[in-house]
């Protein structure tokens, strides 16, 4: 009877918040918005991708599920793994396949040895700073074993992380015609990687020392190849948190870059542009972001369930159910829209801490979702008065002058759905009946 009454109370609950949703989005031809989603710039790249990190929103797209060939941004992956799946004191050694599978000459490395022995941070700054291949292949190998299972590792990430078209095979982005991504995959890749601190420290560091080790007799500067990271560069960007460069002949030049503003961070990916243009197309793009777009805290805004919790007790204990939203949950929407122009879909997704999501969208635009969880408490009991407190009470107050009940907009809808429910019940009930009678009457019949 208790997951009865709780699975009715979701569904009543819910499709009130629906209902709520449509007469709030409901309106006149004359009063509908009539803007557009703001025009992006024109770059030079094949393809590209501009997305909110917080809530995943596509802003720009150009392109961005085409599968192209990634070069070295492909190490954003084998950091984001390494983070994952290391400690940052571990010692990694170096293989002879790590270090002589690539040309010392055409190969971006840092000089590493057979047998080498460095610390997986040191290893980390030179994979991100220096571009340096050997490095992602010993990586690879100290996480995967191999760089064959590091590879399966690294597509089972970016499944998770919502890459659903990347396929690696190697741990550096070196050219293998199975090796490849598309600019959305990218973006969402870097978004896992930016959650975490010390992948952000990383990429944002201009210079990095790598100590002495048993094979390295002297100390070597890491510099940063991203160019938009050094504020002594002509190109560099306010609010850059960093990225990754890449190049192969066959993917041109792959630029990554993330940046943060008006509390906005913004996810650039651009894929075969060239020397020239590529930090040209990321800075158009990332202006773009930030002068067109702005945050909406649903909290503020979707009073539903953030401001309010949706409650209703059982009358089958003393508990109190409740719907809540998540109160951290973010839109990123164009500049000048407002809430009542967005519209809202409910749908029952059952996850860990939710069963069910709230997406909302301008135009044909996701811009955010709230996670919908259920929660049950006990009802708090006030502990009943005395009768001689509430006499004194009676004799040393005046009555208070009758305050006016005004029922919530949310419980008409309710009740709408209440009604109709009942209904439903009443005529199955009467059509059970009637057909109850005519079995009976078949029976004495057939007697």
């Amino acid at each position: 009877m208790k997951r009865i009454f709780r699975f009715v109370l979701i569904t009543l609950l819910v499709f009130s918040v629906t209902l709520g949703s449509l007469s709030k989005t409901s309106v006149s031809a004359d009063d509908k918005k009539t803007s557009d989603w703001p025009e992006g710039p024109k770059v030079f790249a094949t393809t590209a991708v501009l997305i909110d990190a917080s809530t995943g929103t596509v802003l720009y797209d150009k392109k961005c599920h085409k599968k192209m060939y990634p070069a070295s941004i492909t190490k954003i992956m084998t950091a984001l793994l390494t983070i994952e799946n290391c400690n940052l004191n571990d010692t990694v050694t170096f293989s002879d396949k790590a270090v002589n599978s690539l040309n010392y000459f055409e190969d971006a490395n840092i000089g590493c040895q057979v047998g080498e022995k460095m610390k997986v941070k040191d290893c980390l700054y030179a994979l991100m700073l220096s571009s340096a291949n050997e490095v992602a292949t010993a990586l690879g190998e100290h996480v995967g074993g191999d760089v064959k299972k590091f590879a399966e590792m690294m597509n089972a990430r970016a499944r998770e992380a919502g890459a659903n078209d990347a396929h690696f095979a190697n741990a550096n982005g070196l050219h293998d015609e199975n090796h490849y991504v598309t600019a959305y995959d990218m973006a969402m890749i870097t978004r896992a990687a930016a959650s975490h601190e010390v992948f952000n420290e990383i990429v944002n560091t201009v210079t990095y020392t790598i100590p002495k080790n048993n094979k390295r007799k002297q100390i070597f500067s890491s510099q940063q190849r991203h160019k938009m990271v050094s504020p002594y560069n002509a190109v560099y960007y306010d609010g850059i948190i960093g990225g990754k460069t890449g190049y192969t002949d066959q993917a041109g030049t792959t630029l990554v870059t993330y940046a943060k503003r008006k509390g906005m961070t913004l996810i650039c990916v651009v894929l075969h542009s060239n020397g020239e243009n590529v930090y040209k197309d990321t800075k158009l793009l990332l202006d773009y972001g930030f002068d067109n777009f702005e945050k909406m805290d649903i909290s503020k805004v979707d009073s539903s369930f953030s401001n309010q919790k949706e409650t209703l007790a059982s009358p089958f204990n003393n508990q109190v159910s409740s719907i809540e939203a998540d109160s951290n949950a973010t839109l990123i929407v164009p500049k000048g829209v407002k809430y009542s122009d967005l519209s809202r879909k409910v749908t029952f997704k059952q996850e860990k801490d939710s069963f069910a999501q709230i997406d909302y969208s301008y135009l044909d635009h996701t811009v955010g979702s709230a996670k919908l969880s259920f929660k049950v408490t006990k009802a708090e009991t006030k502990p009943a008065a005395s009768k001689q407190s509430t006499t004194e009470s009676e004799t040393t107050t005046k009555p208070s002058p009758k305050k006016s009940f005004k029922i919530p907009k949310y419980m008409i809808s309710l009740l709408i759905v209440l009604l109709i429910l009942i209904g439903i019940l009443t005529l199955l009930l009467l059509q059970k009946r009637k057909m109850n009678r005519i079995r009976a009457q078949k029976r004495q019949r057939n007697r």
